[in-house]
């Protein structure tokens, strides 16, 4: 297990989807932004009852899925994601990444501590779709209530 930023890549699929990780732990949102297709779409199973505007299942579209990392990550202070394992698929472009992260939530006071398993599709050297899974009580315990505007 290594920090997403200490990670050598195998390939430039790799080197994309650590670079998923990384920028946010920079919060270099307009790099992480680059890493993204136009119509890229980004969906998250399982999530807590409730977040439906701040955390839709499923954002299509890079204008969406970075308004969404840009209040998420507005306040967010010492992320840190660790890879566990990268699974190269039998699909050109698909990856699975297994992580786990932890940051400091500004808008709660929490600590944000979960776990993932990043299933990355690839289409031009660019993110065309991810599917995250992740533990949804972990979530509701660090930002429940963090943003409420945004619901």
């Amino acid at each position: 297990m290594l920090r997403a930023d200490e990670c050598i890549p195998r390939d430039a699929d790799e080197a994309l989807v650590l670079s998923y990780f990384t920028t946010l732990m920079q919060r270099d949102l307009d790099a992480f932004e680059a890493l993204w297709q136009e119509d890229a779409e980004q969906v998250i199973p399982f999530l807590p009852e409730g977040f439906g505007r701040f955390v839709p299942d499923t954002m299509s579209g890079r204008d969406a899925i970075m308004a969404h990392y840009r209040v998420a990550f507005e306040n967010r202070r010492e992320h840190v994601f660790w890879i566990d394992a990268i699974h190269a698929m039998r699909e050109p472009g698909s990856i699975v990444v297994e992580a786990h992260a932890r940051s400091l939530v500004g808008e709660t006071g929490r600590v944000y501590e979960n776990r993932y398993v990043c299933f990355f599709e690839i289409r031009n050297g660019r993110l065309a779709r991810l599917k995250e899974y992740v533990n949804p009580l972990a979530f509701m315990k660090a930002f429940g209530g963090g943003f409420d505007a945004h619901r």
